[in-house]
């Protein structure tokens, strides 16, 4: 997975994944918090959150980016090498900071979750559709755990963040 659309095409399986599995979870556990951890409601705000202000990121203009960020000065992360230094930094402590929390509290109900979580993915898609395969390994943007990342690199930190969630999902509806 190192193409434009070979990450989108990924992008789009681990989305209809998870939307698939939230839209089987029985409403009796949806919002349910298992030793004081997020509930499943919690996890795809959170996602939702997170996809909607990179979402953000990827529909800034070109130059808006360059003045705020300047451009990527050193050799790209590959899918994993991006993996490896996301999981080093939770290892070492890090967590979502406030403005990635879940604010479900304000509404708990699955179809507007689900709602919220699909719109989160169409902007996110159209967004990063729109980035030619040069320009995602120029551009970059702050990671708020990793620093400055490129493009292409917060589309693979995308994939792992929903897969790595999705997991955390299975294993509520498990319990």
């Amino acid at each position: 997975m190192q193409t434009k659309q070979d990450i989108i095409t990924e992008l789009e399986h681990i989305f209809n994944e998870t939307t698939a599995f939230i839209e089987q979870v029985d409403d009796s556990i949806f919002n349910k918090s298992i030793d004081k951890k997020w509930s499943i409601a919690e996890n795809i705000d959170h996602l939702s959150i997170a996809q909607n202000v990179t979402a953000l990121s990827f529909n800034m203009p070109k130059i808006a980016l360059k003045q705020l960020f300047k451009t990527n000065n050193r050799t790209n992360w590959n899918y994993d090498e991006t993996v490896w230094k996301y999981q080093r930094t939770l290892n070492s402590g890090g967590k979502a900071s406030f403005a990635f929390q879940p604010k479900v509290s304000l509404a708990k109900n699955k179809k507007i979750v689900l709602y919220f979580w699909k719109k989160s993915c169409d902007s996110f898609l159209n967004a990063a559709k729109s980035w030619n395969e040069e320009d995602l390994d120029i551009y970059i943007i702050p990671h708020p755990l990793i620093g400055k990342i490129t493009m292409r690199e917060f589309l693979f930190f995308s994939v792992y963040h929903v897969k790595h969630h999705l997991q955390t999902i299975k294993n509520i509806a498990k319990k």
